[in-house]
């Protein structure tokens, strides 16, 4: 029980992480023209990375088993 609300609080957590990543990488290719194309392909990765992390860090609900 304990275990399963650590995971689903990490899996939280990286959740909101990935969150603000997106958003630091979306306003800083609006307010700057020097973003590359390696840096916005390398957030979007790491984004799409910590997304799945985190969607199987979140432990499933009891009836879904």
């Amino acid at each position: 029980m304990i275990h399963e609300d650590r995971r689903k609080e990490l899996g939280k957590m990286l959740m909101d992480i990935a969150k603000y990543l997106a958003t630091v990488g979306f306003i800083g290719s609006l307010l700057t023209d020097k973003l590359s194309v390696a840096a916005g392909i390398s957030i979007f990765a790491a984004v799409i990375a910590l997304v799945v992390i985190s969607f199987y860090t979140i432990p499933p609900k009891k009836g879904d088993r």
